[in-house]
Order: C-alpha cells, then sequence, then structure tokens
C-alpha cells in the first residue's frame, strides 16, 4: 500500500482525526472501539482493518497532531499495514 491510498480528514474544530482507506464503502465497514477515542473500522468481506478514527486526537496521538496531511497519510498507512499483521488481525476479527 501506499499513503496515496490513505485518504485523511481533520476536524480540527472537534479534534477528530479520520482515516480511510480510499475506495471503501464506509456502509459495510464493521466498527470496533479499541477505547472510548480510538474506533477501528473492518471490512467484513476482506477481514482487514481499513480505517480508524481518533476522538482528542491532539491528546491520545500529540507526536503527530502537528503534521501536514501527507506525513498523516503515511504514518497511518503504516499504522494500518501493522494492525493488518496477521497474528494482530485474526485477534480483532
Amino acid at each position: 500500500m501506499s499513503a496515496g491510498e490513505v485518504l485523511i480528514n481533520r476536524d480540527l474544530e472537534n479534534d477528530i482525526l479520520y482515516v480511510v482507506r480510499q475506495k471503501v464503502d464506509l456502509t459495510r465497514v464493521m466498527n470496533y472501539h479499541v477505547t472510548a477515542d480510538i474506533i477501528l473500522r473492518r471490512d467484513p468481506q476482506t477481514n482487514t482493518i481499513v480505517g480508524l478514527t481518533i476522538d482528542d486526537f491532539s491528546k491520545v496521538l500529540p507526536h503527530l497532531s502537528g503534521l501536514d496531511e501527507y506525513h498523516l497519510m503515511e504514518k497511518f498507512d503504516a499504522i494500518l499495514e501493522f494492525l493488518n499483521a496477521p497474528d494482530l488481525a485474526s485477534s480483532i476479527a
């Protein structure tokens, strides 16, 4: 995957970060609340993590909150790849 396949939407007013792979049908994903501030989005057809939402982004990940959109895409592309590692992904499914 490349960072170009990740879409970032940042709601600065409410401090929410939305991350999703391009071409994902959000009406079909399953949502998993990891914490009160983090929701993972899993595609039930492919069993892969395709996105996440982070409330209070600047508090949850303060070291990333100052990054521009491109660098956030790079970071979260890597995070989604990590979450889809075979051992970890099967524990989320």
